[in-house]
């Protein structure tokens, strides 16, 4: 016979497990709180433009600024943005407006030099080997917001820079033309040598150093 202790132990015992089963079943249908991640890309600024664009932007960096040249439509030349702070791009100027300098495909080749290519629209020539001629501008970037004709080449068909040697070869119908500019490309910065010494003529013959 069971006695009074027990009934109420027995008792007890119930009520604990009526108090914990609700607890139990939420805990069981709760899903973990998920952490919050990291966003990867985001929109930091967003600039409209006046004119259409093409497919080929490039950027020039010159004394700490930062410019964006973005192609025109049918390549008629760029439009130069300074992005020194991404989050206030700033349309500086059109450069179509200037003698179509920068019409076409544009090459920057060093940190003061481009090569701009153009497809000549009124030509019909074409070359022994069939080949549809340029028009090919090298330009002076030295100041990026106003770029500046160096040389124009006609009815051009090859080109090629040699950034390695600060070289551009190109032919047309007068020929093989070499051009040489002053900067060496940015890809392939010139090393600075160290200041000589009594030592270094013996060490290597000439010296590698200045």
């Amino acid at each position: 016979m069971e006695t009074f202790s027990r009934k109420l132990l027995r008792v007890h015992a119930l009520g604990f497990s009526l108090v914990l089963l609700p607890a139990l079943l939420a805990g069981a249908t709760e899903q973990p709180t998920a952490k919050p991640t990291d966003v990867p890309a985001t929109v930091i600024a967003h600039l409209p433009l006046p004119q259409a664009t093409g497919s080929q932007m490039l950027l020039q960096r010159e004394k700490g600024k930062q410019y964006l040249y973005v192609q025109q439509a049918a390549k008629q030349g760029f439009m130069i943005v300074d992005v020194s702070k991404p989050e206030e791009p700033a349309l500086l100027k059109r450069t179509a407006e200037a003698n179509q300098a920068t019409s076409g495909n544009l090459e920057i080749v060093s940190p003061d030099v481009a090569i701009a290519e153009a497809p000549e629209k009124t030509s019909t020539t074409l070359t022994s080997s069939n080949h549809p001629t340029e028009t090919v501008r090298v330009l002076d970037l030295s100041d990026p917001v106003n770029p500046k004709t160096l040389e124009t080449f006609n009815k051009v068909t090859g080109l090629l820079p040699d950034g390695g040697h600060g070289l551009i070869y190109l032919t047309n119908n007068d020929g093989l033309w070499i051009l040489r500019y002053n900067h060496p490309s940015r890809f392939e910065p010139a090393r600075k040598k160290p200041p000589c010494n009594s030592e270094s003529e013996i060490q290597a013959m000439p010296p590698d150093c200045e």
